[in-house]
């Protein structure tokens, strides 16, 4: 019999424990000091530029370069920042260009051939403020990231292979990382300007294919460079609704929870009662 009282006393120890564990944990998520935030990087640097497959085929050829000024780069962002110093960055990017080219050779018909080319990339990095973010006041920051590219090249010209066009679209989905040191000052609790300052990004592609006389083509391509650029950032709390609800829903169990009348009052004793 003591042993099954002392295991049920057991079990009523750890109940305790982890109902106070859970009521702490739900109160801290209910309370927790939550930013989302917003904003957009400017530098001059150009992860990639618009490949298409068709531009200059053959000498003599009217083509246009390869173009791409700030139409590349993983400058949009959407952040969620806990305890305001610290948080996870989602970056991306979406670029999309079209080539149309019309060829006639004195009598005979218009050749005409249209290239596309269609890119997509995602960054997900770390912020780390060396202090508390406050208005009126300079923050120091690291910054860290990963990202990739997806691309995708398109012709109608029937000379370039569809594994060709594969590989050329590899060239241009280049993966790496950033490493910055910054500074932002925060003109309101909700809005600041930065700058990094000292910025290292990595990257590199890498694409094969076999042509049309089984030669097997490998090309690989690594870049390191130093960047510095501005950031626009926007902050918003999202901690007043979260206790909206909850003074919500405890203002709705006070008023569900079944009203107890007041003990009737007792009259003070007369005189002849006292006697």
């Amino acid at each position: 019999m003591r042993g099954d009282d002392s295991r049920m006393q057991s079990r009523r120890l750890l109940l305790a424990f982890s109902t106070a564990g859970f009521l702490l944990g739900a109160a801290s998520v209910a309370h927790a000091d939550v930013h989302v935030a917003i904003g957009s990087r400017v530098e001059p640097y150009r992860y990639t530029m618009a490949h298409f497959p068709n531009v200059a085929a053959t000498a003599g050829d009217l083509a246009v370069p390869n173009q791409g000024f700030q139409t590349t780069s993983i400058a949009p962002y959407f952040g969620a920042f806990f305890a305001q110093r610290y948080g996870l960055m989602l970056g991306l990017d979406l670029g999309w260009a079209r080539l149309n080219t019309d060829k006639q050779m004195a009598a005979n018909p218009v050749t005409s051939t249209t290239d596309s080319f269609f890119q997509f990339a995602l960054s997900l990095g770390f912020k780390l403020y060396m202090r508390e973010p406050k208005k009126d006041r300079v923050a120091p920051y690291a910054y860290i990231d990963v990202f990739k590219y997806f691309a995708s090249v398109s012709t109608s010209n029937t000379s370039v292979t569809g594994d060709q066009a594969a590989a050329q679209a590899d060239t241009s989905s280049p993966v790496g990382g950033t490493l910055a040191i910054g500074a932002e000052y925060f003109l309101g609790t909700g809005f600041s300007i930065g700058a990094e300052i000292f910025g290292l990004r990595v990257s590199h592609v890498g694409a094969e294919y076999t042509d049309t006389t089984m030669t097997r083509r490998d090309v690989g391509f690594t870049q390191l460079s130093m960047y510095s650029g501005l950031t626009l950032n926007y902050r918003f709390q999202v901690q007043a609704s979260v206790k909206a609800s909850d003074d919500a829903e405890e203002d709705k169990r006070r008023s569900s929870s079944p009203s107890v009348p007041p003990p009737p009052s007792v009259p003070p004793p007369t005189p002849e009662a006292v006697d």
